[in-house]
């Protein structure tokens, strides 16, 4: 009963509010749901049907099967099937016609008429039961509506009511309705400007974001183990990071919403209910328990579907029924070697024995007194500090550019982006001093050092307290995603746009706000603050390329003579 688990388990996440006008939700039948239990009511004492194939046809069902009798009849039968909700609210078939032809396609009519009078009733036999997920739905929004809500919830169970099938191209839809308040299907009012929230709220909303992450990291990681595509595998990792960076967005304060959780889930969902319809994976109890919900939000948008962390996990077992038993929703900062192999993140090795980082092992081949890490350096030690940061830069690109096969043209784009970045990211610092103490760069959003990779887009790919404490961990971690970004987004981007100059812009727009992002800085009208960003790059960018040097004290750059003091 894949449907009616599917139905139950998207109404375990939908939760209360206020309600009136008629609400229905999709209870969906898959085709291989009804040739299954068809084929068993074809096999009978006199003869069997076999390799059926079911599909939608003007409305009905059309049912083709090799059909044999125990008299020698045999022939390719064909029976046009109309679904119907009986009064008990089972859903049966009627057969509308039928008919048998042999192998010449002959029509076997006289036959058929004796043998039909054996198959069409054991084919109106077939049931399936629809009462136990009409009880199931009332307990459930019983058990999610607060007390003061009770008694409309009450009334809105009465009004409870399967409609009429309906027949569409992979499934036979079943709607079951019912009545609620008028305030459901309004419109939501949009949310009001807020003040930023103070450290208590951001960690709460933190707090809160995480079940969605979770969820969403099981359902990737699940789909992505199924088949070793790298075309799917590349548009599920792209949904994992828009998706991240739009619940950064969210922390950082910049997409205001007054259900974050609400809004993400949907925008995610569309996109991975796409991403398994057009690689032809079948999941239909997570399927539908996604699309029921989705049906609920289009239809109630004053209602403000609950995700539940409760509820969360359960759509996400339905993915994985079979998993390990663990927590789906289990959240985890450690770096995940799944995560890394599913999607090609190379694991950055750990510091040679007898130094405590890669920065480390590269200042005692240099003979370097000053350590990198914790350094925060004053106005006087600004040039050396430049320096040996420069050098970290330019050999953290030059081992990425060794690792990974790009196109020579787009090389040395690739060289003056990495300190292009660092310089607008962070203008080549990992520590500051807080409290009197050095601490690693961290901005609001929860992106670290001299990089600043964010911990919520990368959690599980990189080690977060490397990523904190570790400067050249976290140069070599963000060369990384960098050359990412420019091969899988940046390239594919201006070359669809026909001017290879986009490279660096674009390859800094999925840095800064995701794979979606990628072509803002070319829309006829940027949001101002997209334009300014982009602006600074390009100034940042054109100065590097054309040889000056990242000058620390204003954050820009210099030419590369001079006083490199500036």
């Amino acid at each position: 009963m894949a449907a009616r688990a599917s139905f139950l388990c998207a109404l375990l996440l939908a939760s209360h509010c206020a309600f009136a006008a008629r609400i229905e939700l999709p209870l969906r039948v898959s085709m291989d749901t009804l040739r299954e239990a068809l084929a068993d009511k074809l096999v009978y004492p006199e003869g069997r049907c076999t390799q059926l194939r079911l599909q939608a046809a003007d409305g009905h069902l059309k049912l083709a099967a090799q059909c044999e009798s125990v008299v020698g009849l045999r022939g390719n039968a064909e029976f046009i099937l109309a679904p119907q909700v009986d009064a008990a609210g089972r859903l049966g078939v009627r057969v509308v016609d039928s008919r048998l032809v042999d192998a010449q396609a002959r029509a076997l009519a006289v036959m058929w008429d004796l043998a039909k009078r054996q198959v069409h009733p054991r084919i109106e036999q077939y049931r399936y039961d629809l009462a136990a997920p009409r009880r199931d739905l009332s307990a459930l929004l019983r058990s999610a509506t607060p007390p003061q809500h009770a008694a409309q919830m009450e009334r809105a169970l009465e009004s409870l009511q399967v409609l009429d099938p309906r027949v569409e191209a992979a499934h036979v839809v079943v709607p079951v309705a019912f009545e609620a308040p008028d305030a459901w299907t309004a419109a939501p009012a949009p949310p009001a400007a807020a003040a930023p929230l103070t450290e208590a709220e951001l960690a709460a909303l933190e707090k809160a974001l995480e079940p969605l992450d979770a969820f969403l990291v099981h359902s990737i990681r699940s789909i992505a183990r199924e088949r070793a595509d790298p075309a799917l595998r590349k548009r599920l990792f792209t949904l994992l990071l828009d998706t991240r960076y739009a619940l950064v967005a969210v922390l950082a304060g910049d997409a205001p919403s007054a259900d974050p959780v609400r809004s993400l889930f949907f925008d995610a969902w569309r996109e991975l209910r796409a991403i398994l319809e057009e690689a032809g994976l079948r999941h239909a109890v997570f399927v539908d328990a996604g699309d029921a919900l989705l049906a609920l939000e289009r239809a109630a948008p004053g209602l403000g579907v609950h995700l539940s962390a409760e509820g969360l996990r359960q759509l996400a077992r339905s993915l994985a029924p079979a998993g390990s038993g663990a927590d789906p929703l289990a959240y985890e900062w450690d770096d995940d070697p799944e995560l890394r192999r599913l999607f090609d993140v190379e694991e950055i090795p750990p510091p040679p024995p007898g130094t405590s980082s890669l920065g480390a092992f590269i200042r005692a081949a240099e003979g370097a007194a000053r350590p990198l890490d914790r350094w925060v350096p004053s106005r006087d030690e600004l040039p050396e500090y430049e320096k040996r940061i420069g050098e970290l830069l330019k050999n953290a690109a030059v081992a990425e550019l060794a690792r990974t096969a790009l196109e020579p043209a787009y090389r040395p784009v690739y060289m003056h982006l990495v300190p292009t970045t660092a310089l607008i990211e962070s203008c080549w610092r990992q520590y500051v001093v807080r409290g009197g103490k050095a601490t690693y760069l961290r901005s609001q959003a929860g992106s670290v050092g001299i990089m600043q990779i964010n911990q919520v887009v990368w959690r599980g790919f990189y080690d977060v307290q490397r990523l904190r404490w570790d400067t050249a961990y976290n140069v070599r971690a963000g060369t990384q995603i960098l050359m990412r970004y420019v091969k899988d987004y940046a390239i594919p981007y201006a070359q669809k746009s026909g001017e290879p100059a986009h490279v660096p812009r674009a390859a800094y727009a999925v840095y800064n706000a995701g794979p979606r992002a990628a072509g803002r800085f070319d829309k006829p009208k940027p949001h101002p603050r997209e334009a300014r960003v982009d602006g600074k790059l390009r100034e940042l960018y054109q100065g590097i390329a054309s040889g000056r040097h990242a000058d620390l004290r204003t954050c820009g750059v210099r030419p590369a003579t001079g006083d490199p003091a500036g």
